[in-house]
């Protein structure tokens, strides 16, 4: 479907010549490299011998978890920066942990060195996930939302596709200088981007920002409207009775949302998606020798990307809830799929001597499901759930329980698989994605289409959510 035809019926096309969410969302291209740079770089490190010195298979392991602690660690300064400094500085500030760490992985000449450039990455991998998608929802249309939030999850999928590709033709050397590359060319051109309405309202900037509103919709828009409107919202919370943070965060809907968030978020963990695209070269070289793994692992790349364009065709038109019960129930038979392959594979290889494509399929049926619902659903739904006075500190504990777990996936994935098998290792990620099924079905509300006072007055609701679906 045309770009112009899917936004033909808000009449917001004209709010994107500019392509403004797509330049913002660049700088998710960047960390998508990240994700992606250790699945076609562990190969050539740790078998082909690439680098200046000898990695071990544990210190590589711990090379690809420094950057989950990098996204830990930055989360609650990151929140704090947004506040203070704004969307678009705490975005450009960023832009410099993220090239210092290409350039030390890059010219390693110790194995601490790639350590802190990980660290470094992750610095910025936990800055972006977190500060991006808020600044995409502030400059977007709220008519399209959902639309516009699945970016994120589009180009962080085509910068792991990016690495997973530009690796079958370079080595690990010119992998990390083209990546540095494109991080220096998001710098500039972000640098050009303006901040966002809502923040300049905040800081008194109102002709600022009716200026921003036209540059961003079009000079015909009624930019006008749209900061009264914006103005009438941050005045009446301003004239709310004054709570403290701990009353604001205690009330009955910011724990309800609280509850959905860090559920969704550890699900989102537990599914097993970092593990399985961090390692997925070394899946496939288990699944079978005869098998092309470069080439598996782009499928499966390009398969990510897929399901993200359907997210971003489907999320204003399904709904939230269904998408991600739908993902997690497919991705759950997915993985039970995986375990069923290698148990056989285990038992008697000769049972499996022309399946050597299952687990490619398999793979990339849980990275499409996983794109279409878990990928992209709760980074939107951050933006929905919360009152804007606890909005930047739950995202802090959002992103930082989701780094956090995918840090501890990351370092258990290896004795997983030594402790309970290949096949163990998948069904009990299935396990967690029927759980998920479970969680989202009793304690995820709908906000496909609601209004924020109507978002949470649900919140506050004490009924299970799927019984006042409508």
């Amino acid at each position: 479907m045309p770009l112009a035809e899917l936004f033909a019926d808000v009449k917001a096309f004209d709010a994107y010549k500019q392509s403004a969410p797509e330049k913002a969302s660049y700088g998710v291209l960047t960390i998508g490299m990240v994700f992606g740079w250790s699945a076609p770089a562990g190969p050539q490190i740790l078998e082909d011998g690439e680098g200046n010195f000898e990695v071990s298979d544990d210190q590589f392991s711990w090379t690809i978890a420094f950057m989950s602690v990098g996204g830990a660690i930055a989360a609650i300064p990151c929140g704090i920066m947004l506040k203070s400094e704004g969307r678009k500085n705490t975005i450009l500030f960023f832009v410099l942990p993220l090239l210092l760490g290409w350039v030390l992985l890059t010219w390693a000449q110790a194995v601490a060195m790639m350590y802190i450039g990980r660290l470094l990455q992750g610095f910025a991998a936990g800055a972006f996930t977190m500060s991006i998608p808020i600044y995409i929802g502030e400059i977007a249309d709220q008519r399209i939302r959902g639309t516009v939030g699945s970016f994120f999850q589009l180009m962080l999928n085509v910068g792991m596709l990016m690495s997973f590709s530009i690796s079958v033709g370079v080595n690990v050397f010119q992998l990390n200088i083209i990546s540095g590359f494109i991080v220096l060319l998001f710098g500039p051109i972000f640098m050009l981007m303006p901040e966002t309405p809502s923040c300049l309202l905040k800081r008194g900037y109102k002709t600022k920002a009716i200026e921003t509103i036209k540059w961003l919709r079009g000079p015909k828009c009624d930019a006008y409207t749209e900061i009264e409107q914006l103005q009438m919202e941050q005045d009446a919370l301003l004239n709310q009775p004054k709570k403290s943070l701990k009353s604001s965060l205690v009330s009955p809907e910011t724990l309800s949302a609280l509850v959905a968030m860090i559920g969704l978020v550890t699900f989102l963990q537990m599914s097993g998606i970092n593990a399985v695209l961090f390692y997925a070269t070394d899946i496939f070289m288990n699944a079978s020798d005869s098998l092309n793994h470069d080439v598996a692992t782009i499928i499966v790349g390009v398969m990510q990307v897929f399901g993200t364009l359907l997210a971003a065709f489907t999320v204003d038109r399904i709904g939230r809830r269904w998408l991600l019960m739908i993902s997690a129930a497919i991705m759950c038979a997915s993985h039970v799929v995986l375990g069923v392959y290698f148990q056989l594979l285990e038992n008697n290889p000769a049972q499996v001597e022309n399946l050597e494509w299952l687990p490619v399929l398999a793979l990339s049926v849980f990275v499409t499901m996983f794109s279409i619902g878990f990928g992209p659903v709760p980074w939107i739904m951050i933006g929905e759930v919360f009152a804007i006075d606890v909005k930047d500190l739950a995202s802090s504990l959002a992103i930082f329980t989701s780094y956090a777990l995918s840090f501890m996936m990351t370092k258990t994935f290896n004795p997983l698989r030594n402790g309970l098998g290949e096949a163990g290792t998948f069904w009990l990620f299935g396990g967690f994605c029927l759980l998920a099924v479970i969680f989202v079905f009793l304690f995820v509300p709908e906000t496909k289409g609601k209004t924020f006072e109507q978002i949470q007055k649900r919140l506050a609701s004490s009924k299970v959510y799927y019984r006042a679906e409508k």
